[in-house]
């Protein structure tokens, strides 16, 4: 992936989980070295100027506080479409978003953070809570049998340059022997990968016990996860893109763990 001139974009509505957001930025824009730059849309041209000042205050005080400066946009429009379009637009790496409306969700549809979600062509991190940990240095991947399942190999090596990541790849516990041969084809794309990167990962396969997600999450939290990364389904003939039921149920239930959502290209 390229790494040039990237940036970090923060879309922000002033909120207490908008600056949760900001704080996650700043953790990884000082691992990283990539610039942040702040958003706020709003629907009318004539709530621009009182925007921007409110953003450039909020541009300010992170500067005072991190001695790091955003940039400070502010977009007319609807808030998916403008993520969207600003991020394709300054080759932004990542987009980090706080969104209080999908904690303790189970399905995510019609809510505003699924639309921004599966329109941006960036990966997308999804944050309910202020960062604990600096570093992404447990990255929980869970190896489903999608196709797509693959781009996140792209990913991988991002974290093996920045941080000294060790990689949890999670397989669900199925028995239809069509689903077992493709989670097991990903998994040795995923682990040829890694040894190629001499990355750091184990393997786990869920009990079985419980539903995927749930013992996804479960596994996440005794392992003190910094991330977890999920890929979405691209619609067939469609620039769109969907999240599986169980992604739902992560995004919505991750608590403190921030999520990554990668559209495949």
């Amino acid at each position: 992936m390229e790494r040039s001139k990237k940036n970090i974009l923060v879309p922000t509505d002033f909120s207490k989980v908008a600056e949760y957001a900001l704080q996650h930025a700043v953790k990884v824009s000082e691992v990283v070295g990539e610039s942040i730059t702040l958003l706020h849309v709003v629907s009318n041209a004539t709530e621009v100027d009182a925007a921007t000042e409110k953003l450039n205050q909020v541009a300010e005080s992170t500067f005072q506080k991190y001695s790091i400066k955003p940039r400070a946009i502010v977009a007319v429009g609807e808030i998916p479409d403008e993520i969207a379009r600003i991020s394709e637009e300054l080759n932004s790496s990542m987009v980090i978003m706080g969104s209080i409306s999908i904690k303790g969700k189970e399905n995510l549809n019609g809510l505003r953070t699924l639309s921004v979600i599966t329109k941006a062509k960036v990966p997308f991190v999804t944050i309910q809570e202020p960062p604990i940990n600096k570093r992404y240095d447990d990255i929980i991947f869970p190896i489903d049998f999608t196709a797509e399942n693959k781009e996140k190999h792209a990913w991988i090596s991002y974290f093996c340059d920045f941080y000294v990541s060790k990689f949890h790849l999670i397989k669900p516990n199925v028995s239809d022997p069509e689903l077992v041969a493709k989670v097991d084809l990903n998994m040795a794309s995923a682990v040829r990968f890694l040894d190629e990167k001499g990355a750091k990962y184990s393997v786990h396969t869920v009990p079985g016990q419980g539903t995927y997600q749930e013992e996804i999450l479960d596994l996440a939290v005794n392992i003190r996860a910094d991330l977890i990364v999920l890929m979405t389904i691209k619609v067939k003939d469609k620039e769109a893109y969907v999240l599986k039921p169980h992604e739902h149920f992560i995004i919505g239930n991750a608590g403190h763990i921030p999520v990554m959502s990668i559209n495949p290209r």
